[in-house]
């Protein structure tokens, strides 16, 4: 009888397995890996403070494995109240005035159904925690929401870390790595990690017509964001207000500008492990990852969700409808203006 995974010479088998996507894939460490990643994942809708065209839902059965979401706090939009203890970590884009999500723990019970569904993929998020809650607070929605199960914990061999193959985190089931911006508790939580303690990112501040360049905003680490996204400045009753830009993303989600940024990260050692966008869906995005990973590009859609996980137009078809004017409606000025009056109060 031949060993596991040999044919009858003995000759080992290529693994029919598809690691997110790409059986080339397998084999390669965590870290080895380039990601598709949406920042301000959460961010989707007509709103002014929108990065996404598309929701959660619909950027995990399009192949997105990188999320970034921000915690806030919903009671500092209400009166300036403090925090209360029964106010739970809600998905807000700079102020839940301005873009309310809801509740982490309700998105995350999205995640929990894409990995129960697909037994091959491995998702990374990123919490910005805005309002500092405490580990716990931002670990409880994971563990409320049943995806804890599936978090990678670190281990060390002769005191030092090394990333796992994306093959061996499928073959432990641990195939969801959670990163949080602040201090996190490796003991009671050992999946929650503290975010530059493994990663480190590219500016995620740049207007629209500057270069990108690939200069770390803190300590060296293994995993690298390649911020490659930007703003524009609009004036809002004599405010200046920094939003996101679909127009801008066209012209810059394509494979050549993206692959131009990450030859820049080579060319200083680095390479991009996730590559975060507003507007994944405009471009080539996902070509342009493809190309960095070395592999072909194949099209993959899961249907975890149906056709009822897109809860907005395509990109082409949100410009056509006047989306992009919405944006900037009444609606959206005076929730700006009001985020931005609180904020200075405060």
């Amino acid at each position: 009888m031949p060993k596991p995974n040999t044919d009858h010479s003995g000759v080992i088998r290529r693994s029919t397995r598809l690691c997110n996507g790409y059986s080339d894939l397998c084999e390669r460490k965590f870290d080895k890996v380039s990601y598709p990643t949406t920042h301000n994942s959460f961010a989707q809708g007509d709103n002014i403070a929108a990065n996404q065209n598309k929701d959660i839902k619909t950027q995990l059965d399009n192949g997105i494995r990188g999320f970034m979401l921000d915690l806030h706090s919903p009671s500092k939009a209400l009166l300036r109240r403090e925090k209360r203890a029964d106010i739970v970590p809600t998905l807000c884009h700079a102020s839940c005035t301005v873009l309310n999500a809801g509740p982490l723990v309700d998105e995350l019970k999205n995640f929990k159904k894409f990995l129960d569904s697909n037994a091959n993929e491995v998702v990374t998020v990123f919490l910005e925690n805005a309002d500092n809650f405490s580990p716990l607070d931002m670990a409880q929605p994971f563990i409320d929401s049943g995806l804890d199960k599936y978090a990678f914990e670190p281990s060390t061999s002769n005191g030092t870390f090394v990333w796992p193959t994306l093959n061996e985190m499928i073959s432990m089931n641990k195939r969801l790595v959670v990163l949080g911006s602040t201090s996190t508790d490796s003991t009671s939580k050992p999946w929650l990690l503290y975010d530059r303690d493994f990663a480190v990112q590219t500016s995620y501040s740049v207007k629209a017509g500057s270069p990108f360049d690939c200069n770390p905003l803190t300590a060296i680490q293994p995993l690298l964001v390649m911020n490659h996204f930007v703003s524009v400045d609009r004036s809002i009753f004599g405010l200046n207000v920094e939003i996101p830009d679909y127009n801008s993303a066209l012209s810059i989600n394509t494979r050549e500008s993206i692959v131009q940024q990450a030859n820049v990260c080579g060319a200083a050692g680095r390479f991009p492990t996730f590559v975060a966008v507003d507007f994944y869906d405009a471009g080539g995005v996902f070509k342009a990852v493809a190309d960095l990973n070395k592999v072909k590009y194949v099209e993959s859609t899961a249907t975890t969700f149906g056709q009822t996980s897109s809860s907005s137009t395509s990109g082409a078809a949100a410009v056509a409808s006047g989306m992009l004017v919405s944006r900037t409606g009444l609606a959206g000025i005076f929730s700006v203006v009001v985020a931005s009056l609180l904020s200075m109060a405060l």
